[in-house]
């Protein structure tokens, strides 16, 4: 007798996404097809009945098991890109860090440096002030010195002129 697997249609389905619903409708009204037009006898429908139901089940397994394989896979990768991405933003974050300490240093040390500098310059104000006022205050004691001599001259000349005056 030959072997009747060989004869018994099947349907194939290409797979897009996981395509299982698909497939099992496809298989279950193939099957069906095949029943209503293949002329046998009950027992050789009902032995080819389980034999596809076996095919079906295995293949059904078979893809069950792909489609297990290719989501572990799947979480894999997108688990594997989760943790670079979250590895290069924490280095990004650890970057940053070290840039605002460093501005924040530079900006402390330019502060600092200005600073020292208005010390500085307010310093040399002050004593260029003083100096100032030393020299003034020097020099207006010269000038009332000679305003005192100048004044007692004219006191003398004035006397003069009054006594002269009077004694004409």
């Amino acid at each position: 007798m030959p072997d009747r697997r060989d004869e018994v249609p099947y349907v194939v389905v290409e797979k897009r996404g996981s395509g299982l619903g698909a497939f099992l409708g496809g298989a279950i009204a193939g099957a069906l097809v095949a029943l209503l037009y293949t002329p046998r006898t009950g027992d050789e429908t009902k032995r080819e009945i389980r034999e596809g139901l076996a095919r079906l089940r295995e293949d059904a397994d078979h893809r069950f098991s792909l489609l297990r394989t290719e989501v572990e896979d799947r979480y894999d990768r997108v688990r594997e890109e989760v943790g670079e991405r979250i590895e290069q933003a924490r280095g990004d974050v650890k970057h940053r860090k070290i840039q605002a300490e460093e501005a924040v240093k530079a900006g402390r040390a330019a502060a600092k440096k200005a600073r020292a500098e208005l010390e500085e310059r307010l310093a040399d104000s002050k004593e260029s002030y003083s100096r100032s006022v030393e020299e003034l205050a020097e020099t207006a004691e010269v000038d009332v010195e000679e305003a005192k001599k100048v004044v007692k001259r004219a006191v003398k000349d004035v006397k003069k002129a009054v006594s002269e005056a009077v004694e004409d």
